[in-house]
């Protein structure tokens, strides 16, 4: 796509964005909480459609640096952090809920993610994981009412599975590799994702129920 094509679709795109963000700000203002909190869902949806396309934006103006600018700027603005735990455990962190299938984009969800993946590579020898399982925990705003959140088989997790299974799985195959899916309450919404082989499966499993999953911090690749 050209770069004057894209524009015009951002800006098309933007207009959207504003124009939820203005129904959101009034059905608040009206104490239409419950419309307010599901027109903000589509408000989010419209938001990482135009983040996406705005990304695009200095690749299709030809500038021979892009993609590095364009990751450097992602970096410092979403903080996604990876790490191999002490108990040999493969720990993601991710600043924001994953979108729904239906209203989603998963070009939002890649722009950041493969950068960061891309980072923890470079530093960290690869770990190969066999017959293992990859864990989802949605971290809600303790702030935001349970009704609204999301139900765990109407989340787009292909997208992160993709990625991880490029950098360090052998396979995603059903029988290589399981999904765990939990919610919980927390400071702010994120999304935490593990990959565990399936012989210490159990051990994560205390560790959760003990609450010491997700207790310690994790900081982005430099």
């Amino acid at each position: 796509m050209r770069f004057d094509e894209m524009l015009t679709h951002a800006m098309r795109q933007l207009q959207k964005v504003q124009e939820s963000m203005y129904l959101t700000y009034s059905l608040e203002n009206k104490c239409q909480f419950e419309d307010a909190c599901e027109e903000a869902f589509l408000l989010e949806d419209a938001t990482e459609k135009l983040m996406a396309m705005v990304r695009g934006l200095p690749a299709c103006a030809g500038h021979p640096k892009a993609k590095e600018r364009v990751n450097a700027i992602i970096a410092a603005n979403v903080p996604v952090a990876a790490e191999y735990t002490p108990e040999g455990w493969f720990k993601l962190c991710m600043p924001a809920l994953l979108p729904r299938k239906e209203r989603g984009s998963a070009d939002y969800i890649l722009g950041f993610l493969y950068p960061a993946i891309e980072r923890f590579a470079a530093n960290n020898p690869r770990r190969d994981f066999n017959k293992s399982v990859i864990i989802f925990r949605h971290i809600y705003d303790h702030e935001r009412p349970e009704k609204l959140f999301r139900d765990h088989d109407n989340i787009e997790i292909n997208a992160v599975v993709d990625v991880l299974t490029h950098y360090l799985l052998r396979s995603d195959s059903p029988m290589r590799l399981a999904h765990f899916y939990d919610s919980a309450c927390g400071e702010a919404d994120c999304t935490e994702v593990y990959i565990v082989e399936r012989h210490d499966y159990q051990r994560f499993l205390t560790a959760l129920e003990n609450g010491e999953i997700g207790a310690r911090e994790v900081k982005p690749d430099p």
